[in-house]
């Protein structure tokens, strides 16, 4: 299978895609998936409450959605999608910096979906496994 992904960035016209946008955007797609999330840093009145319900479990979509509404901003982290039974499954999200989303996934309609929200995203350059 051979993997693909995008990155667009964060901020448009003065306004961010928050982690709770884009995981919104992606609607049907990622029905009933779990997250393992991984924050390298966020900013958020509720750190502590957010920090503590991602570490070391599975997040449902919809508890990500309300996680990451108007007053928690992922500046760099990741996230990695889960089916049901706790297999993992090919996507990824990265948040960079505040400044970039990178997705990678072998789902065309996850990619399709992004291109058509984000015109401006760019196809991610190729990493080989061991890169990470």
């Amino acid at each position: 299978m051979a993997a693909g992904g995008l990155t667009f960035r964060c901020w448009r016209d003065g306004d961010l895609v928050t982690l709770s946008d884009l995981l919104t955007a992606l609607g049907p797609m990622i029905e009933g998936y779990r997250w393992r999330l991984v924050i390298d840093e966020l900013i958020s009145p509720r750190y502590q409450e957010i920090a503590e319900a991602a570490e070391g479990s599975l997040m449902e979509t919809e508890q990500l959605v309300t996680m990451f509404g108007n007053d928690a901003q992922l500046i760099s982290g990741e996230l990695t999608a889960h089916d049901a039974d706790g297999a993992i499954v090919d996507l990824t999200i990265c948040a960079l910096d505040s400044t970039w989303w990178d997705v990678e996934t072998t789902m065309r309609e996850v990619l399709d979906k992004i291109s058509l929200l984000y015109p401006d995203a760019k196809v991610l350059p190729w990493r080989s496994p061991d890169e990470g």
